[in-house]
């Protein structure tokens, strides 16, 4: 188990050479810097740092190429995340140019379609809430079920979202979905 310093000098230390080591896309270093554990790529990082689970970093600030490499290892594509944010839910909450790319690499590698985060949101719904038609497409084309509902708070369908806000393009693609599901 990695031991976080007191002093916040050398913790902050600590902090840097991991998150330049993310930024880097440095596997080697990385696991260095995290103490040299086994399974350091699918286990929580240490709460002082704030980092919660590598991959969940990693979508956020490394290179696709090292989530891939996260995930070739075993770094778990549905981590649990008490904050909401998932795997593709992390993934679609980024300003990342590659953010559709990531998903595909996440989704290629087991991750959940349907996984649920924040309100009780999954991937179709937070894709609808960012009105991103593109995400949708991908999420569908990979199996992400559109009559899922959330269950707490308004109880809807991603459809019944997108209706709702007036996002007639996400809302067209997801009717399609359901009715080639009727058929």
């Amino acid at each position: 188990m990695l031991e976080v310093p007191e002093d916040r000098g050398a913790r902050h230390l600590l902090f840097k050479a991991v998150d330049d080591a993310f930024k880097a896309g440095d596997f080697e270093a990385l696991g260095t810097a995290l103490g040299g554990s086994a399974r350091w790529f699918d286990e929580r990082m240490p709460f002082e740092l704030g980092l919660g689970h590598p991959l969940e970093y990693a979508v956020y600030w490394s290179p696709a190429t090292f989530i891939t490499a996260l995930l070739d290892a075993g770094s778990n594509p549905n981590y649990e995340d008490l904050a909401g944010f998932p795997s593709i839910i992390a993934a679609l909450s980024t300003e990342r140019p590659d953010r559709l790319d990531v998903i595909r690499i996440l989704l290629e590698h087991g991750a959940d379609p349907d996984m649920r985060g924040v309100n009780d949101w999954t991937p179709l719904h937070y894709a609808v809430s960012r009105r991103d038609t593109d995400a949708i497409r991908v999420l569908l084309l990979s199996g992400a079920d559109p009559s899922l509902r959330t269950r707490i708070d308004d109880y809807e369908t991603a459809l019944e979202g997108a209706e709702q806000a007036g996002f007639e393009a996400g809302a067209s693609l997801l009717r399609e979905a359901m009715d080639s599901r009727r058929v």
